[in-house]
């Protein structure tokens, strides 16, 4: 583990347009130059959970980029995108926007939404920038149906040393301002113990927590050319995976 201790980030915003313009930039690079960050975690998503049709909320959704991954695989969904950086929902509303996603500004931790609302609830890579991740979660559990599902995905501090180098390197031969954010993140992550906990303490009692499986088939799984298998799946290893269903 390269950071025993967790570092929190410092409360910011990343609300200036042109970094995050870099930002957006730098993932659609990626995916030109190998394989797509939103594709793979959609496809995983639907590893998962058996996705039909339904309204889905992604919390601290950024500019978008795993609502439009998940529509090209179900167009049968309609998507709620909320973050709190006016920034990102603006490069999101301009690149992703359409008429199955929207976007609002709004707080993970205190969700303008009814009882029950969503089938589904996304949130990629955001539970170490929440200030009250119990209260986030709290949040939506309450704003989820019935036998929705919640699908959470994160960085995690205890991930093997090799796999965050590597992904450190992946990030600074994009740009040196993502490989920064990602430190700085990593730094910030919840080990599997820490995030545990967070959920005991929210209340939920039925969960699902683990890091995802690398299988012999995972380049089919996740529609991968055989040059991608250590980048993609060292970018899965250093993760961990949140499966709620509510009952």
């Amino acid at each position: 583990m390269l950071y025993k201790k967790r570092v929190p980030e410092k409360e910011q915003e990343m609300d200036d347009y042109e970094e995050v313009l870099s930002y957006y930039k730098a993932h659609q690079k990626l995916k030109k130059k190998s394989w797509d960050i939103y594709d793979l975690i959609a496809r995983n998503i639907l590893k998962n959970i058996n996705i039909k049709e339904g309204k889905v909320l992604d919390v601290a959704c950024g500019y978008g980029g795993l609502m439009n991954a998940l529509r090209k695989h179900n167009n049968n969904l309609e998507f709620v995108g909320i973050d709190m950086s006016k920034a990102m929902l603006e490069v999101g509303r301009k690149h992703v926007a359409n008429k199955k996603i929207k976007f609002l500004r709004m707080r993970g931790d205190n969700l303008e939404f009814p009882d029950e609302t969503f089938d589904y609830i996304l949130c990629k890579d955001s539970f170490h920038h929440f200030k009250n991740p119990v209260k986030t979660l709290q949040e939506m559990y309450r704003v989820l149906k019935k036998d929705g599902y919640i699908y959470a995905i994160d960085l995690r501090r205890d991930a093997p040393e090799e796999a965050v180098l590597h992904i450190i390197q992946l990030a600074s031969e994009l740009n040196i301002e993502n490989m920064i954010l990602y430190v700085e993140s990593h730094r910030a992550s919840y080990t599997l113990k820490e995030m545990k906990k967070i959920v005991e303490k929210s209340g939920i009692k039925k969960y699902k927590l683990s890091s995802p499986r690398i299988t012999k088939d995972f380049l089919k799984q996740y529609n991968l050319k055989e040059d991608d298998w250590l980048t993609a799946s060292d970018y899965l290893k250093e993760k961990w995976v949140l499966l709620i269903k509510k009952e």
